[in-house]
């Protein structure tokens, strides 16, 4: 890292100051945002509400898209650089009719999504006040997102829409809530496909011998758990769905199963695709069809550790008293690390249970968190502004 790009002493303890000010309000924004219901592909009721607080918190032209997406402008000094985006989704996976009411307990806070992903959109709503506080404006523009679509089967599709947005952007930071200390460069791809098989159907005594959807898909799913997988680069493979059948005294007329595939390595993916959908086809019969279909694709890639907005992102940590965990991971900044836009994710306190209704996140590591993504927030920026990212 450029010592241009390195954060200085005095604005270290600035970001501290401010940040530890600040931890209370981000609390207060993060229990008002998680209590609004955002299962994924359902998220309109929260970006409304995300929408309103970029408003209140000074945010300039605050848009909401077809998808939900919300999206504001933090003006930078030069607003002819290319900008930096600040992500934080929005959805989570709890539906509807999952009961939401935080419970502060001391230094922790407990909810569904309190930490995944209600804590980040708090904070990078006062991104704005908190850089107000300390006079400084960033270099660049600063893009911040609630973005929508980032669980489950939502397949990055609010970031894939935001980023298509903003054809000049110069790096992204996505902000998780929790693992305060990690710095995620490498994309975890992901494919994933439904399998579906329809066969003739028919009672189980009477039409014995007709062949059944399940039994069909059944075969297919062992022979797919017999396929090696390499482990450098790491790849997986797993069924994590199957239903089908009506009764236990009917011959399965239909079955559907769900494969998830990872991998960090584009190449490696694409070959356990190709042979998973090679031992589908071949189990395709006349009698049981069984059909394909994609229901999410993740990109895969990576940026480099010792250059670029990693180091950024390892330094600050540094001067915060935090030796970096530089990983991989499956995050919104996948979309932009594939296109080879420098983008990260970091994360902002502890915390545990995540995707569990009993889920909960620690306040005080909090204000290191916030006071590195405003630190982050600067030195990428101006990083952008210099030329020195690229």
């Amino acid at each position: 890292m450029s010592a241009s790009i390195t954060p200085r002493t005095d604005r270290v303890a600035a970001a501290r100051e401010v940040a530890n000010a600040t931890v209370e309000e981000i609390i207060a924004l993060t229990t008002a945002i998680t209590e609004v219901p955002a299962p994924t592909n359902d998220e309109a009721d929260r970006a409304a509400f995300v929408a309103e607080a970029f408003r209140q918190r000074g945010y300039a032209d605050v848009s909401i898209d077809a998808l939900s997406d919300v999206v504001a402008v933090l003006p930078g000094r030069d607003r002819s650089a290319p900008p930096l985006l600040l992500a934080a989704h929005i959805d989570t996976v709890f539906p509807r009719t999952v009961p939401i009411a935080v419970d502060r307990r001391g230094d922790t806070l407990h909810a569904p999504g309190v930490g995944d992903n209600s804590l980040s959109v708090a904070a990078v709503a006062h991104v704005a006040p908190a850089l107000e506080a300390l006079g400084m404006q960033p270099a660049v523009d600063v893009l911040v997102t609630g973005n929508v679509g980032e669980e489950g089967l939502g397949d990055l599709r609010g970031m894939r829409a935001v980023v298509d947005a903003i054809p000049n952007l110069g790096a992204a930071v996505a902000v998780e809530g929790h693992s305060l200390g990690r710095i995620t460069r490498r994309a975890v791809g992901s494919k994933r496909l439904r399998i579906t098989a329809t066969g003739p159907g028919g009672h189980s005594w009477g039409d014995a011998g007709r062949p059944s959807a399940i039994h069909a898909l059944a075969k297919v799913i062992a022979r797919l758990d017999e396929i090696p997988l390499a482990s450098d680069p790491k790849t997986s493979l797993n069924v994590g769905l199957f239903e089908g059948g009506i009764s236990v005294n009917t011959i399965a007329p239909g079955a559907s199963a769900v494969i998830d595939m990872r991998s960090t390595d584009p190449e490696s993916l694409a070959k356990l695709v190709n042979r998973v959908e090679q031992i589908i086809k071949s189990g395709s019969t006349r009698e049981v069809p069984i059909a394909i279909d994609v229901v999410g694709d993740r990109p895969a890639g990576e940026v480099p550790q010792d250059r670029g907005i990693v180091p950024i992102g390892v330094g600050v940590l540094k001067e915060l008293g935090i030796e970096a965990v530089v990983d991989a991971s499956s995050t919104d900044a996948n979309v932009p690390i594939a296109r080879g836009i420098p983008a990260m994710c970091i994360g902002l306190t502890s915390g545990g249970n995540v995707h569990r209704e009993d889920g909960f996140i620690r306040i005080p590591p909090l204000a290191t968190g916030f006071a590195q993504l405003l630190l982050v927030t600067l030195a990428v920026t101006e990083a952008l502004g210099s030329g020195e990212l690229s």
